[in-house]
This record gives C-alpha cells, sequence and structure tokens, in this order.
C-alpha cells in the first residue's frame, strides 16, 4: 500500500528504541526522510546507521533531551521544519507513595508529558499550516482511558495533552495538517521485556508464567508487536488519513472494556 508520502520528512522525538524506533523504521520504509531525537547518542547513531543501510532515505539524529527547554531548542534548531512530528517517550519517575505525590513531582510529570509536546507540536505545526501539509502523532497511553491511581500523575498529563490535541486539531485542519494521538497498550519493547525479566526474579517464575499474568485482561493474549504499533502510525502519517484528527486512537489487544 503506497502512504503517498515518499520524499517528506520525518521528526521523531523520544525514537532511538521501543515504538518510536519502529515507528521511524516504518517511516523509512515509505521513503521519508528521518531526523531522530533522543538522549542517548549510541542508540541514535546506531539506528540511523541502519535505516541508511535498509532505505534509501536521509537519516539524521539530534542528542537531546525534549524535556527540557535546551532539549527542545536544539531539536527545533536542527529540524525545524519537518512534515511529519512523531512524539514519543517522556517519563518522568513517579514517587512511589501512590496518590501523595509532592508538587515537585507533579511539576515534573506536567514538563515532560505536556507541556514539552505541546511546544514542540504548536511551534512545528504552524510551517506545516503554511506548507498546507502536516502530520502529528502523539504517542501517549491507554492510562487515559483505564486510569489507576498509581499512575494517576502521567494519566493526568496525558490527559490534557489530549484535550490540547483535540482544540488544535479542530483549527488546523483546513489546512491538511492532522493531529492524533496513539494510546498504547503493552507492547514487546526494550523496556517491556526488562520488566518481565525483573517480575521473573521477583517472583521466581518463567517467562511464560508471568507473559500470562500480564495478558490476562487484554483478549488477544499476548503483547502486542512493534510492527503493529508503527503499521498504525505510517497510516495516520499518510495522505490518505487527511480527513482523520483530533481522535485518540487505542491499540492494546483490547484491553480497554470501554466502546469510546
Amino acid at each position: 500500500m503506497d502512504l503517498h508520502i515518499s520524499n517528506r520528512s520525518a521528526l521523531l522525538c523520544g525514537a532511538s528504541k521501543g515504538l518510536g524506533r519502529a515507528c521511524a523504521e516504518r517511516l523509512a520504509a515509505e521513503g521519508v526522510h528521518i531526523t531522530l531525537s533522543a538522549r542517548e547518542e549510541s542508540r541514535l547513531q546506531q539506528a540511523c546507521e541502519e535505516i541508511r543501510q535498509r532505505h534509501a532515505v536521509r537519516a539524521n539524529y539530534i542528542v537531546a533531551d525534549m524535556s527540557t527547554p535546551q532539549g527542545r531548542a536544539a531539536i527545533l534548531s536542527g529540524c525545524p521544519a519537518p512534515d511529519i512530528l512523531v512524539l514519543c517517550g517522556g517519563w518522568p519517575e513517579v514517587p512511589a507513595t501512590t496518590g501523595a505525590w509532592p508538587a515537585e513531582a507533579w511539576r515534573a510529570a506536567i514538563d515532560a508529558m505536556l507541556l514539552a509536546q505541546v511546544e514542540m507540536i504548536s511551534t512545528l505545526s504552524q510551517g506545516m499550516v503554511k506548507r498546507e501539509f502536516g502530520r502529528i502523532v502523539a504517542v501517549t497511553s491507554r492510562l487515559i482511558k483505564d486510569p489507576e491511581l498509581r499512575l494517576a500523575m502521567p494519566a493526568a498529563a496525558r490527559l490534557g495533552l489530549t484535550g490540547y490535541i483535540k482544540a488544535l486539531s479542530r483549527d488546523i485542519a483546513v489546512h491538511n495538517v492532522t493531529v492524533n494521538s496513539i494510546l498504547p497498550g503493552i507492547f514487546e519493547t526494550e523496556t517491556q521485556i526488562a520488566n518481565t525479566n525483573q517480575l521473573m526474579a521477583m517472583a521466581g517464575a518463567s517467562r511464560q508464567e508471568i507473559v500470562a499474568q500480564r495478558t490476562t485482561a487484554t483478549p488477544a493474549g499476548r503483547f502486542g508487536s512493534p510492527d503493529e504499533f508503527s503499521a498504525l502510525c505510517a497510516y495516520l502519517c499518510s495522505r490518505d488519513a487527511g480527513f482523520m484528527t483530533g481522535q485518540a486512537v487505542v491499540i492494546d489487544g483490547g484491553a480497554h472494556t470501554g466502546i469510546w
């Protein structure tokens, strides 16, 4: 399927590994020129080298922490006019004391998972509007539809981002610029593999037992594949998705029990 985005340019933040890395690979396979940003230069360098080897596209990187003003300035300076923006990452440490979080922890969560994304989207969408094409995808979490108290802090910050995306989408859709968010469940990324290994050690259980426990509430009965996630992201970035905007799309193997 031709997504009609060959020779477009994409900026992917927090994309040196995991779902963001998978999205970069999928967009590059569609002929999109890639700029990656994250904090670990070695991972970024490896990702860009692999993308260049597999696909006939440009692949560059920017070492920066998007959660900081300096990091955002570096990213915007290094890639000021992408056609596509994919925002991943942004997960600060959540204190263990459930619900009794200090104000500084809330500020860190809001900076990392709301204000940083809002600045990136609001700044780069202006150029997309002038060029009459843009695709913006923010990767958040299914937690905004199924919040848990122990993770209420990231859920609250990401609900704020979802509200901003919805409001902005209505204002810029006429210029062929779309803004959507993807709400993933559990995917088999490096982070989830590490979590599984940790749970195995703590419980003295096998991988099969831990995975079965973690997927009990998922009708699909398994973790998602990064390739499945990246396929959805690539479609939302395509020319043919121009009539789909302001949506929060859940991809979680059916774990969310609501209709909307």
